[in-house]
C-alpha cells in the first residue's frame, strides 16, 4: 500500500471532500434519522438503505466510547459499505441521553451504565424486524466492538448473523487499575470500594460524593452504578475471551500502529475456527483515509464468504 503524505492543508481538504462524497452517497442510499421514542431514553440512529432493502445486505454500525456516529471511521464505514451495496444503520447509544447525536460531554452526570448497550442494540435489532429485515452483520468499533459482541453472546439474536470487530478493547484487572492511577491519579481499588458500599446501601443510582475519573473523563460525576458497570472486574471485557465464546462468524480488523488495542494480533493467535483476523499494515485505531478503503474491502469479503 502506498503511503501518503500531506500537509496539514490539503489533509483537511481530504476530509472536507470525504465528508461530500459521503453526503452525496447517502442521498443516493436514500439515508434517513430513525428516532425510537416508544421507550425512555429515546434512540436516534441513521438508516441509508440500498437499493435492495430490506432484504441484501445490512450493517448496524457502534461507535467507540462515549463517541457518536458522525466520527470519520463511522461515517467512512457507511459511505464504503453503502457503495457497494450495503444497508446501513449507524446508531448512537443513548448514554442516558434522549436522542443523543454528538459526543458524551464530560461536564455531564454520568447516569449510564455500559451494559444499557446490550438493551439499545435489542431495541434496534427488532426495530429492524419489522422493517422485514431477516440478518444483519454488527459491526463494532474500539468498546463498540466489545459491545456487540457482547450483546450477541447474551441474546443469541437469531439476525445478528456475523459480526465485525475493529480494533476491540482487551482487559485484565491488574492492568485496569495500572492505568487507571496513571491517567487519573486515584486509586481504582478504593474507588470500587466506596461505589461497592454505596451500591449494597441501596443506592446505586445515587451520585458518588466525590469527582473522579470515568473512561476518558477527569473529575467528573458518576453514580455508583454507573462507575461499577465499567470498572468492576468481568472477563468479558477482554474481547478475545468474549469472542471464544461465541458461535457466529466473527471477523476481527486490527492496526499494526495500533497503540490503543496494541498486542491484539498477539492475543488473539489461538483462536476458533469461526474467528479470522486481519491485520492492516500501518493503520492506527482509527483507519483513517486509504486504510479505511482497506478495512471495508477486508469487511466486505467476509459478509459475501458463505
Amino acid at each position: 500500500m502506498f503511503l501518503l503524505k500531506t500537509s496539514n492543508c490539503l489533509a483537511a481538504m481530504v476530509r472536507s471532500l470525504a465528508l461530500v462524497l459521503f453526503c452525496l452517497s447517502c442521498a443516493e442510499l436514500s439515508a434517513e434519522m430513525i428516532q425510537l421514542d416508544d421507550q425512555r431514553p429515546a434512540l436516534s440512529g441513521r438508516l441509508a438503505r440500498s437499493s435492495t432493502w430490506p432484504g441484501g445486505d445490512t450493517a448496524i454500525i457502534l461507535h467507540g466510547t462515549l463517541s457518536h456516529r458522525d466520527t470519520e471511521i463511522i461515517q467512512a464505514l457507511e459511505s464504503l459499505l453503502g457503495d457497494e451495496g450495503v444497508s446501513t444503520l449507524a446508531i448512537n447509544l443513548s448514554l442516558g441521553v434522549d436522542n443523543r447525536a454528538q459526543a458524551f460531554p464530560c461536564d455531564n452526570d454520568h447516569r449510564h451504565r455500559e451494559r444499557d448497550a446490550s438493551i439499545e442494540l435489542a431495541r434496534w435489532s427488532a426495530w429492524l424486524a419489522t422493517q422485514g429485515v431477516r440478518q444483519f452483520t454488527a459491526i463494532g468499533h474500539s468498546r463498540g466492538a466489545n459491545q456487540v459482541a457482547r450483546y450477541v453472546l447474551e441474546t443469541a439474536d437469531p439476525l445478528a448473523e456475523r459480526l465485525i470487530l475493529i480494533a476491540p478493547p482487551q482487559w485484565s484487572s491488574q492492568k485496569t487499575r495500572s492505568a487507571y492511577t496513571d491517567r487519573h491519579g486515584e486509586s481504582l481499588t478504593e474507588l470500587l470500594s466506596q461505589a461497592q458500599e454505596q451500591a449494597a446501601k441501596g443506592q446505586g443510582d445515587v451520585l458518588l460524593p466525590t469527582t473522579l475519573g470515568l473512561l476518558y473523563c477527569e473529575k467528573t460525576r458518576a453514580t455508583a452504578a454507573s462507575f461499577l458497570s465499567y470498572y468492576s472486574d468481568d472477563p468479558l471485557r477482554d474481547t478475545p475471551t468474549l469472542i471464544a465464546k461465541l458461535t457466529e462468524p466473527v471477523l476481527v480488523i486490527a492496526g499494526s500502529k495500533d497503540s490503543i488495542a496494541a498486542g491484539l494480533p498477539a492475543a488473539m493467535a489461538e483462536r476458533a475456527p469461526t474467528v479470522t483476523v486481519e491485520v492492516i499494515e500501518g493503520a492506527d485505531h482509527f483507519f483513517r483515509d486509504l486504510y479505511a478503503d482497506e478495512m471495508v474491502e477486508i469487511a466486505l469479503d467476509f459478509m459475501h464468504d458463505d
